[in-house]
């Protein structure tokens, strides 16, 4: 199979700086709040070792939200925007402040409420202007949000469950001035990358010509 190389590390990398980039400008407008966004990371894992990429990453945190999106097209996966702490009661009390996010739930429908509102804004922009820049559509099955133990039997096998190679694109963001830090992960299984890979030479080529 065709693999990732350097030059096409580096050009995912871009264009998913692109997509971020604008998906923090809506979660900021959102917010009303300052936003600080990492360069993209791209490697391809197994995605049995997630888990263990996903513990060492959030180096010790136990509690961990997360916020499941399928997306569907030319290429197809799983987009999953992770927050570890209590970036669900953060983001309830910014949503609460600066835009008037105040409906009448229990504080667990809160956080949940919350967490689907800017997994909604974050993951929709991101894969949208990436797939934009790949000239190609794509449809988006509802977000759905899991909190759990990062150590969790559950989490484990939700997060197991896809065999074989995927695509992560790991970045992170942190909220200015709160306690809040996400890293988004866009896991493809492994019969897409051959058309993904194609498609970014084509678009290296339309940039470069």
């Amino acid at each position: 199979m065709t693999s990732l190389t350097q030059e096409r590390r580096e050009t995912l990398q871009e264009m998913i700086n692109i997509g971020f980039g604008r998906s923090m400008s809506s979660l900021a407008d959102l917010l009303g709040v300052h936003i600080e966004l990492s360069v993209p990371d791209v490697v391809a894992i197994r995605t049995e070792e997630l888990l263990d990429y996903l513990v060492k990453v959030m180096d010790g945190v136990e509690d961990v939200s997360l916020v499941q999106q399928s997306f569907l097209g030319e290429f197809f996966g799983e987009a999953v925007l992770a927050m570890p702490g209590l970036a669900g009661r953060e983001l309830v009390v910014m949503l609460g402040e600066d835009s008037g996010f105040q409906p009448a739930l229990e504080m667990g429908q809160l956080e949940m409420e919350a967490l689907l509102e800017v997994g909604n804004v974050v993951i929709g922009a991101c894969l949208g202007q990436f797939a934009e820049l790949l000239q190609t559509n794509l449809s988006f099955h509802p977000p759905t949000v899991l909190m759990e133990n990062i150590h969790s039997a559950y989490l484990q096998d939700v997060l197991r469950s896809r065999p074989g190679d995927s695509l992560l694109i790991q970045t992170n963001f942190k909220v200015d001035l709160r306690a809040v830090t996400g890293y988004l992960l866009i896991l493809m299984p492994t019969d897409c990358l051959e058309w993904l890979y194609r498609e970014v030479d084509n678009f290296l080529e339309r940039m470069l010509g």
